[in-house]
């Protein structure tokens, strides 16, 4: 027992010495690795707290205003001449074949037909194309109307 306690003890006391040697060292300075100091900022990063939605929503409007082509008195013009698109009431689309036709205020037009200074130029699924001196617009098809809501009012 006592031959494993002295065994022990030298054991512990060598460990101690080599590991405390280099707090006794004469230079110690010697073997340390300089580190940079790293300062974290949140420069370019976003803010976790904003609505994001929100400046998206802003960020689009701001490039469609960028992008938005000025009004000629020309295009002005043509649209108070341009009759109102809404009196004309689309009531059925055939789109298939060489033939395609259109029902429009309980008339049959064709593509190349014209009605009310408007000149139809096609005839699709989705609705019929008509030209207005060079200015194309569209007439939906019944299936793909706008839903217009009445009566619903919005609660803030």
């Amino acid at each position: 027992m006592r031959r494993a306690g002295k065994i022990f003890k030298t054991v512990f006391i060598s460990i101690l010495l080599v590991n405390c040697a280099p707090l006794f060292a004469a230079d110690l300075d010697e073997g340390l690795v300089a580190r940079p100091v790293i300062e974290y900022t949140s420069e370019g990063l976003r803010d976790p707290f904003t609505d994001q939605l929100q400046l998206a929503i802003q960020q689009e409007k701001k490039e469609k205003e960028l992008k938005a082509p000025e009004v000629s008195q020309e295009e002005t013009v043509l649209e108070e001449l341009m009759p109102d698109l809404g009196t004309f009431k689309v009531q059925g689309v055939i789109w298939g074949g060489g033939f395609p036709q259109a029902i429009i205020n309980n008339r049959v037009f064709s593509v190349g037909d014209s009605m009310d200074g408007f000149q139809i130029t096609g005839i699709e699924k989705t609705g019929i194309i008509l030209n207005f001196s060079g200015r194309t617009v569209s007439l939906p098809a019944p299936g793909n109307a706008p839903v217009l809501e009445t009566g619903v009012k919005e609660e803030k």
